[in-house]
């Protein structure tokens, strides 16, 4: 892939799943309009980060899962 991703493939997975997770419980609207905007929320930036291969979070902690030695 290209030279800036830095989440490896267990973590898309996870991230993944997690996605769909939160954004299910969001949509369901079991929870207040707060808390389903705050689950919306996660479960956006989570696709993202999933689908982009790049975590902002990693990148300012200097954490790389992708390219392991």
């Amino acid at each position: 892939m290209k030279e800036k991703d830095n989440v490896g493939i267990l973590d898309t997975a996870v991230r993944s799943i997690l996605s769909c997770i939160l954004l299910a419980l969001a949509v369901e609207g079991l929870y207040s309009n707060t808390t389903s905007l705050i689950l919306a929320a996660l479960g956006v930036v989570l696709w993202i980060s999933s689908s982009t291969g790049v975590c902002l979070l990693y990148k300012m902690l200097g954490v790389d899962t992708y390219h392991k030695a």
